[in-house]
């Protein structure tokens, strides 16, 4: 009966548990011999280490290390490229529409070199970890705009709430073993991103949304917006625009129950940086605009409605 249960123990607990960590050890050598980073090793040990998903099939995979900038400031005196990075999700990404290999950043006009940053589905909180992994000491834009706006709701359907306790024990142990197991961490994004593509939600979102939760998203927003902003700072970044896009709803001169909330964190911002600017592009819409079928669903922009935010925000920037 002794040995029946040593086995028992052996084959549910300890046999795993040894296949876990052999895979584990082996998946982190083959991403440090496919990106020869070798932070991926310590991921889990240190805690300044992080993993971001985008793409499998784009290969955007990316490792970052948060320490670097504590040596970076000391060294930041090289001169910035003559770049503007653009962040935030879909409404500045292409794809989408009768224009779906553009986006109103294709059509925006400038000399200077447009690096476009957005991807769908992402808020600020992407946006800051994608900002984190391409800013150097020897990589660093002269401008950056910050569309991120749309999808900052997804902070409050995505937060733990009161009325799910029991999934929220088990997101916490997910999240847990998510920051400190890469294998965990690709089985958890693989899963995620095949059920959002067959419609079915384990993501633990909450859809019934009051007024707490909008405040709460843009507190989230204003946290990582500032963030990104003492990052830019940090680097020398010459000026950082927060840009409000505008959205079907704002043709009717309406606006979503976020936006309040939204316009007083940005404004804050603005306030208390000198080289942080606020384009709100819905302000800039002329009547007969208004009037114009600029969109092919509720918040994506045809090519008319691409070339009149362009032209809003090429007349804002250039008179900054």
């Amino acid at each position: 009966m002794y040995y029946k249960i040593i086995n028992f123990f052996k084959f549910c607990f300890f046999l795993p548990v040894i296949y876990v960590i052999s895979f584990e050890i082996i998946l982190r050598f083959i991403i440090f011999f496919l990106t020869l980073n070798s932070n991926i090793i310590i991921y889990g040990i240190n805690k300044n280490i992080s993993l971001q998903l985008f793409s499998i099939i784009k290969k955007e995979f990316y490792i970052i290390n948060e320490t670097k900038f504590l040596y970076d400031a000391q060294i930041s005196n090289k001169k910035s490229k003559n770049q503007i990075w653009i962040f935030g999700g879909s409404t500045s990404n292409n794809g989408f529409c009768d224009s779906k290999e553009l986006s109103w950043v294709d059509l925006f006009d400038t000399k200077l070199t447009k690096k476009n940053f957005a991807k769908n589905g992402i808020n600020s909180r992407a946006s800051l970890e994608l900002l984190k992994h391409e800013i150097s000491e020897t990589n660093k834009p002269k401008i950056i705009f910050w569309t991120n706006k749309v999808n900052e709701i997804l902070h409050s359907k995505r937060a733990n709430t009161k009325k799910q306790k029991i999934f929220n024990y088990v997101n916490s142990l997910k999240l847990t073993l998510k920051k400190n197991l890469v294998f965990f961490y690709f089985i958890d994004e693989l899963l995620l991103r095949i059920f959002d593509k067959i419609g079915i939600n384990i993501r633990f979102e909450n859809n019934d949304l009051g007024i707490e939760d909008y405040a709460y998203s843009a507190e989230v927003y204003f946290n990582n917006t500032e963030k990104a902003i003492e990052l830019s700072k940090l680097y020398g970044v010459e000026k950082f625009f927060i840009i409000s896009l505008f959205n079907r709803i704002n043709l009717k001169n309406l606006e979503t129950n976020f936006y309040k909330f939204y316009k007083t964190k940005v404004e804050k911002l603005e306030k208390s940086y000198n080289f942080v600017y606020f384009v709100d592009t819905k302000k800039y819409l002329s009547p007969d605009e208004k009037n114009k079928i600029l969109f092919c669903d509720t918040m994506h922009q045809n090519y008319d409605g691409k070339l009149i935010t362009a032209k809003i925000i090429s007349n804002q920037f250039n008179d900054k």
